[in-house]
């Protein structure tokens, strides 16, 4: 397949997430295609061509698909606050989105094709017609629709395609989910008891009070005199004013948010415990972590996508060998401010990192580093000089040579690797798209398709603690947004082999044998040869090693000087 048509086909799923999330998987694999051309080796086609930093043209089209993804976010929240059913329509691809209203009104899954739309041929001829408008409608559309299912109903559609609403229309169907919810609010907006609440959600289903007191086991005495307190409180003379007085509440009524916190894993916050902050030059602020009680430091470098926090048994581990972790996040992570820019992003990891030793007034100082951390803290250590002590590596990388490594890396991490080195704006597009799309699908979604080739790591997401201290790095690593995360991995493939090749200390390095990331066997190669270096193939050990081996590297941690 020529450049051109996979670099289109890419950028044509890019354009199908906004109005459908579920396509974002289908942007992926157009974007490994666009990358590898079909290829499973890990060879970047030859045609691909290579840019050190952004593609212009490609960053208009990642500004644009930006705006729709936030603009359907926005949509989809407005969407699911309503009470009454209404469908948004892409007048570009025709696929629905509807709320649960809609859903329950339908019978339909959503997203869907607008054929599958149960609704009458002459509605969606109307609608039809407003999708292959070339300007937005300025005057709105009210026609009388037909829902087509077992149980037909009649019901207004109001047909809008405002001029900001790019190419999305909305469809406004007069059905209201009488929902518990929305009955409690309309009990209590009027004043009413629960068993009159029950006597006007029978009305409101279409029932006589004959079928209301069958439903209910009551009397049809008892049903009449509630709807006279009904009719009383609501200041109404006739039951189809209440009915209709219902109606007019739920289309101006908004869904309140639950009142009990959403799980932990779903807020994506990063965590506060433990957190300090130190002023830095540029009005920035790094943000670190103290982790433990121990009397002895140790300098910690976060993973990527694993970030500066620990189970129990880590924290156990490290009151035992007198350790406290010093561990502060990297611009754009958590709440560190961002590096002033890409270019001196490296220079400012480093300078934090020192500069936050000397606030502390250490004055030499161990380094534990963690997976993506690698390349930063052999950087710092390479700083310190004669004031590092050891170094403990857990689940390291080196600096990747495309010839040798990138082959033995799933297909998403090799996929960022070389997006990161020689296409960042087909990264940052990435990311941009789906990061709204895996908080809609949930950490455990990103963490399963991260661990895919790793049953041990897929495990680790039905340990309740696990899951939760793998899903506080991903808040803290996505916080502000995708920027760092590209500032991030590129300093990972940068070629820092001078920093390690500076670094002489003794080093523990303990690989998982089943890292999905870079082999560790790659790194072995890399690694064990050299002076200084004790180097560990962990088995049955995968990428959360940092997590799952825990009672290993404290031992280790306890070792060094």
């Amino acid at each position: 397949m020529s450049l051109n048509k996979r670099y289109f086909d890419m950028l044509g799923a890019a354009y199908e997430v906004p109005s459908e999330a579920g396509r974002f998987d289908a942007f992926l694999e157009a974007a490994m295609a666009y990358f590898f051309a079909g290829s499973e080796s890990g060879d970047l086609a030859e045609d691909v061509p290579r840019h050190d930093g952004d593609d212009e043209m490609l960053e208009t089209h990642a500004e644009r698909i930006s705006a729709l993804v936030e603009a359907a976010s926005q949509r989809e929240s407005a969407q699911s606050e309503r009470f009454h059913a209404v469908l948004d329509i892409s007048a570009r691809t025709g696929q629905v989105s509807g709320n649960a209203a809609a859903s329950q009104l339908t019978g339909q899954d959503f997203p869907c094709p607008l054929d599958e739309v149960p609704l009458d041929p002459a509605t969606l001829s109307e609608i039809r017609q407003v999708m292959r408008a070339a300007t937005f409608q300025a005057q709105d559309r009210i026609i009388l629709a037909s829902i087509e299912t077992a149980q037909a109903r009649a019901c207004l559609a109001l047909i809008q395609r405002p001029k900001d609403s790019e190419d999305m229309l909305q469809v406004s169907l007069s059905y209201v989910d009488w929902s518990a919810g929305l009955m409690a609010r309309l009990g209590e907006a009027f004043g009413l008891t629960a068993s009159e609440t029950e006597v006007l959600e029978g009305y409101l289903g279409n029932l006589s009070q004959k079928d209301i007191a069958g439903q209910r086991g009551r009397s049809l005495e008892t049903v009449k005199g509630q709807s006279k307190s009904i009719l009383r409180k609501t200041g109404c003379a006739r039951m189809s004013d209440v009915v209709q007085l219902s109606a007019s509440i739920a289309y101006l009524m908004r869904q309140l948010p639950e009142r009990e916190t959403p799980p932990s894993a779903e807020i994506w916050e990063t965590p506060r415990h433990g957190l300090s902050k130190l002023s830095r030059p540029g009005r920035r602020e790094l943000a670190w972590y103290k982790v433990g009680n121990g009397n002895r430091p140790v300098l910690f470098l976060h993973g990527y996508i694993q970030g500066p926090f620990f189970t129990q048994a880590m924290l156990h581990g490290l009151a035992a060998a007198d350790i406290h972790f010093i561990a502060p996040s990297r611009p754009g992570f958590g709440y560190t401010s961002p590096s002033r820019s890409r270019a001196d992003f490296d220079r400012t990891v480093v300078e934090d990192a020192l500069a936050l030793v000397d606030h502390l007034g250490i004055r030499r100082i161990s380094l534990c580093i963690h997976q993506g951390g690698s390349s930063h803290g052999f950087r710092i250590a390479r700083a310190l000089g004669d004031r590092v002590g050891e170094l403990l590596v857990i689940g390291g990388g080196v600096p990747i040579d495309e010839s040798i490594h990138i082959a033995h890396m799933d297909r998403q991490t090799r996929f960022a690797a070389m997006a990161t080195r020689h296409a960042p704006s087909v990264m940052k597009m990435a990311m941009s798209l789906g990061l709204p799309v895996y908080k809609r699908r949930g950490t455990r979604a990103f963490l399963a398709a991260q661990y895919a080739r790793s049953e041990g790591d897929l495990a680790t997401l039905d340990d309740p603690e696990l899951m939760r201290v793998q899903a506080e790095g991903l808040y803290h690593a996505v916080e502000q947004g995708a920027e760092a995360w590209l500032r991030d991995g590129a300093a990972a493939m940068a070629d820092w082999s001078v920093d390690l090749d500076a670094v002489t200390c003794r080093q523990t390095w303990l690989q998982g044998a089943d890292c999905s990331i870079i082999s560790a066997h790659d790194v072995a190669d890399h690694m064990a040869h050299r002076p200084g270096v004790e180097f560990h193939v962990i088995e049955k050990s995968g990428t959360a090693i940092l997590h799952t081996e825990t009672a290993l590297i404290c031992r280790h941690l306890a070792r060094l000087a």
